[in-house]
């Protein structure tokens, strides 16, 4: 039976991420193996009172139980086993220039992305063959070469577009003993339609979880065979953009450069502490605000849309758009360098 996401872009594209990359990083610059060590990599600069942890080894997060990235050195243990160490930039941007080296030896420069300082797209289509009988043994000598050139370990998802390839990457990769995960059109009903729990797919967070439950839709099967119409009528693009995730489709071109539509200029912040008293919170968006206001005005540049978003005790992210009523005041204050105040949506 034909379907009509035979008709859809296939190609062969792999979404590698460096596993636990700063702490990776860290490890192999100590001569340790950074999937057996129990390391954290804790900055602890003035504005963190104490200390922030910016990555943690799987074998930290297995011993003690340390699951978010971002948390507080109050987080930590009081245990001889845990190497605790500083963060080095330089040496995590440089060692993402060399993986991308790397890569650049499997396909053309042109054909990868980097998606993050830890991730990177590569587009396969035109030079798997060149490498390997099977697009699996492909993947693994990209692996092999990475640790062996540079001591780190990749994960790796695999699929017939982008958006394929990174929920192979988010669901199945990081599972799976080889660190590789596939998913392709044909596998869509066992792999994408199975997945019981909106909030585990990309790009769906917990407030969209909620808004597609109001619409009956609990799980991936559902969104998958819920009308695309109504999908857009009421959630907006974004809706078009959940249903054809749910069908594993991405039109998206990595070669073709994006074209932006409008530029944005932000600033965030990881607070040394946590924030209740309004005044205080009042005092800190003002801050953050004149810090974008600055940047706005050395690029001569004005602002018509300001969005606000913050990160609640619970570490669960919030975006709000001029609904913080009892906050316009303090963030216009902050932008009275226009000539006129920014627009809430």
């Amino acid at each position: 039976m034909k379907l009509f996401t035979d008709d859809e872009p296939h190609g062969v594209f792999f979404l590698i991420d460096n596993k636990s990359f700063y702490a990776s990083c860290e490890a192999v610059a100590r001569g340790l193996n950074p999937l057996k060590v129990p390391l954290v990599v804790l900055s602890e600069a003035e504005n963190t009172n104490g200390g922030l942890i910016l990555a943690t080894s799987p074998e930290a997060k297995r011993l003690f139980h340390l699951k978010a990235n971002v948390s507080r050195k109050r987080d930590l243990p009081n245990d001889p086993r845990l190497w605790v160490v500083p963060p080095r930039m330089n040496l995590y941007i440089q060692r993402n220039l060399q993986i991308n080296q790397v890569f650049h030896q499997f396909t053309t420069e042109k054909e990868v992305w980097p998606y993050s300082i830890d991730e990177s797209i590569l587009d396969m289509t035109q030079t798997w063959r060149l490498f390997g009988n099977s697009v699996r043994e492909v993947a693994r000598l990209i692996q092999k070469t990475v640790r062996q050139k540079l001591g780190l370990y990749t994960t790796v998802g695999i699929g017939d577009n982008p958006v394929q390839a990174k929920l192979a990457l988010d669901l199945y990769a990081k599972h799976n003993h080889e660190l590789i995960g596939e998913i392709h059109y044909k596998t869509v009903p066992d792999k994408i339609w199975s997945i019981t729990e909106l909030t585990d797919v990309w790009g769906i967070g917990p407030r969209m979880a909620k808004r597609l439950n109001r619409l009956h839709i609990h799980n991936m099967y559902e969104l998958a065979h819920t009308n695309p119409y109504l999908l857009k009528q009421q959630l907006g693009v974004i809706g078009s953009q959940l249903f054809a995730t749910a069908w594993g489709i991405d039109r998206a071109k990595v070669t073709e450069p994006i074209k932006v539509k409008a530029a944005s200029l932000g600033n965030s912040q990881v607070l040394p502490r946590d924030y209740f008293n309004q005044a205080e919170i009042e005092t800190v968006i003002k801050e953050i605000g004149e810090q974008v206001a600055a940047r706005l005005r050395h690029h001569h540049k004005l602002a018509v849309c300001l969005s606000l978003r913050t990160r609640l005790v619970s570490f669960k992210n919030y975006l709000q758009e001029g609904q913080y009523n009892h906050l316009k005041t303090a963030v216009k204050g902050a932008f009275t360098v226009f000539p006129k105040s920014p627009t809430f949506v």
